[in-house]
């Protein structure tokens, strides 16, 4: 009995102390923006995206301008030390410009303070957190559109066990579906047609890669857009927004996780002569939070006339909520 009490309070503390520092990343993880100030009165814009890493760790990558014709990028680690995020780092501003500079500063009171230092000057930043916001979240269906999903109705999808469709078995969760149980695929199949979803990434700091919010949103022919939370990161085809293993965003429009994100999505299908050959592939132009990541995309997997929309099972909590399509005319 001992130790089954003693096992018992460790998971208890273990528990207590992750939900701490769940607690902790959302207060610091995010959007931060600011300027600098250096020596002379000069001064500029910088951001940051602060990525949450787990027990209370943190990365923060910093985007620094200094008039040139892109920003400079530079990356700071930081760690939860009494109420506050103490963060080093560095940022490379090229010989012609000084090199690399040394970076330090704290996340506290909402505030991201700090100081940089090298060759050719000094001074200091202040960042304050930034909350943004896709400008089509809760836009709601227009006159023809066919609503997949409203926060009540699961009819219009099912999955498929020993090769029979059986009712969608995800779990709701206010007006939103949660993932479990399997892949679901929408009943109903699709030509031309422009779709509006909204996805939300749980907040997974310990994991990394794949394992990090995965699921995904399957077009007609098999050809995936990821979703997964990349919040900060480089725009690579596995990461969130990607066509996976044929295409990166091209920029990486993601929101951090638990906060909601959209997906706008125009399809045209493939065209097919009267022998069945594929005479014109399928265009996709993807609009993630407002920001286009690809415009007139012609994905490489198998050609068809019309398809389901899936949604992937990858073992993460992610959420999905107001689904509407919008069929369009053939040209």
């Amino acid at each position: 009995m001992k130790h089954t009490f003693s096992l018992l309070a460790f998971l208890a503390l273990t528990a207590l102390s992750l939900s701490t520092y769940a607690a902790e990343a959302r207060d610091v993880m995010g959007n931060w923006d600011g300027r600098w100030y250096g020596v002379e009165s000069s001064e500029g814009p910088v951001t940051a995206h602060i990525i949450a890493e787990g027990k209370g760790n943190f990365r923060a990558v910093i985007s620094v301008d200094i008039g040139e014709v892109e920003p400079f990028p530079g990356e700071m680690r930081g760690k939860d030390q009494d109420a506050k995020v103490q963060f080093k780092g560095t940022v490379d501003l090229g010989p012609q410009n000084g090199g690399i500079y040394q970076l330090t500063g704290e996340v506290s009171d909402g505030k991201f303070t700090g100081r940089f230092s090298g060759l050719e000057n000094r001074g200091r930043f202040e960042l304050k957190k930034l909350r943004k916001v896709s400008p089509t979240l809760g836009a709601k269906p227009p006159e023809g559109a066919i609503v997949l999903f409203d926060g009540k109705d699961y009819s219009k999808w099912v999955t498929t066990k020993d090769d029979k469709d059986v009712p969608n078995p995800w779990k709701p969760v206010g007006d939103a579906m949660e993932v479990r149980n399997g892949n679901i695929h929408t009943k109903q199949q699709f030509r031309d047609f422009k779709l509006h979803l909204e996805f939300r990434t749980p907040l997974e700091p310990t994991h990394r890669g794949q394992g990090r919010g995965n699921s995904g949103v399957y077009l007609p022919g098999g050809n995936e857009i990821q979703v997964l939370d990349s919040f900060g990161l480089p725009p690579s085809h596995r990461d969130c927004g990607g066509f996976y293993g044929q295409a990166a965003p091209l920029v990486n429009a993601c929101l951090p996780p638990e906060e909601w994100q959209t997906y706008d999505v125009t399809y045209i299908a493939p065209r097919f002569d009267k022998s069945g050959e594929c005479i014109k592939n399928a265009r996709v132009t993807v609009v993630h939070n407002g920001i286009n990541i690809h415009d007139q995309f012609q994905p490489r997997r198998k050609p068809v006339r019309e398809g389901g929309i899936l949604l992937q099972d990858h073992g993460n909590k992610v959420r999905y909520r107001n689904i509407w399509l919008v069929p369009m005319k053939d040209d």
